[in-house]
């Protein structure tokens, strides 16, 4: 999936707003750096927030996300990936219940 921000957004941020569709969740770095990944415990992760970019040109937009809505730049580019199954499909709910907190668009790729 891919959230546009119209606002500045750090990938902490964006892994409290996915928490908020579940408080039992938590948060855990990866290999110490600037991915995060949400999961319902130890061994089920939900969503996985890969990193944010600064994207100040909508032509990168459209030519990277065809579809996607014509929105102001800049935005913050957020790229996340779930898993397949019940627990991905837990991570899309949470990202689009987040969107609405992040003033985002929320984009779920694949099937």
């Amino acid at each position: 999936m891919t959230l546009l921000c119209r606002g500045a957004v750090e990938p902490r941020e964006v892994a409290e707003a996915l928490l908020l569709h579940d408080d039992s969740w938590g948060v855990r770095a990866l290999d110490d750096g600037p991915m995060l990944q949400v999961c319902r415990d130890a061994t089920h992760p939900v969503i996985t927030v890969l990193g944010v970019r600064r994207v100040d040109s909508l032509d990168e937009v459209v030519r990277i996300l065809p579809g996607a809505p014509t929105l102001n730049v800049p935005l913050w580019w957020v790229d996340t990936v779930t898993p397949t199954g019940a627990d991905g499909e837990s991570g899309i709910s949470a990202a689009l219940e987040a969107a609405l907190d992040l003033d985002a668009v929320c984009i779920v790729h694949g099937d």
